[in-house]
């Protein structure tokens, strides 16, 4: 074989040996934030469909409250405060979710949720039962308010 093609099978194997070592340190990185507040686990993530699919793969079943962030449009939303509460008014929960889902896992029982980010905040309560994951959805968040909060660069 001549140098030139030893030199295009050398050039090729090296970038397929590359784009191996890339994918797998994709894949194996960390796609989600974690935490506890008051030793109540969290996570939040959600950004791109692979990581709600992966979320929900892997972590769905650990966790009994999901929350959605978006506006009313249907685009997601992160960088949302997070807060639940008790019927008594005790906090059981006081996070940032980075991504526009945060799963948590609390005891059965009744809870006030709150959501804030881009200027407003929403509530909702939930009861949430011994098993399985619940879902609230908070996309009463405006493009135009969220614009607002975050001005980008015009164009």
């Amino acid at each position: 074989m001549p140098a030139k093609q030893y030199f295009a099978a050398a050039t090729l194997l090296t970038l397929a040996v590359a784009a191996g070592a890339a994918e797998e340190t994709m894949t194996s990185e960390k796609l989600y934030d974690q935490g506890s507040y008051q030793g109540t686990p969290w996570v939040s993530g959600g950004v791109g469909i692979e990581e709600r699919n992966r979320m929900l793969e892997t972590l769905a079943d650990d966790y009994n409250l999901k929350l959605e962030f978006a506006v009313a449009q249907g685009n997601y939303l992160g960088d949302v405060s997070v807060r639940i509460t008790k019927a008594d008014g005790a906090v059981v929960m006081d996070a940032k979710s980075s991504g526009p889902w945060f799963l948590t896992k609390l005891p059965p029982g009744t809870y006030g949720v709150q959501a804030t980010g881009f200027g407003a905040t929403f509530e909702q309560t939930i009861e949430l039962p011994a098993t399985g994951l619940h879902t609230l959805v908070f996309n009463r968040w405006t493009k135009a308010g969220v614009a607002q909060e975050t001005p980008g660069p015009t164009y």
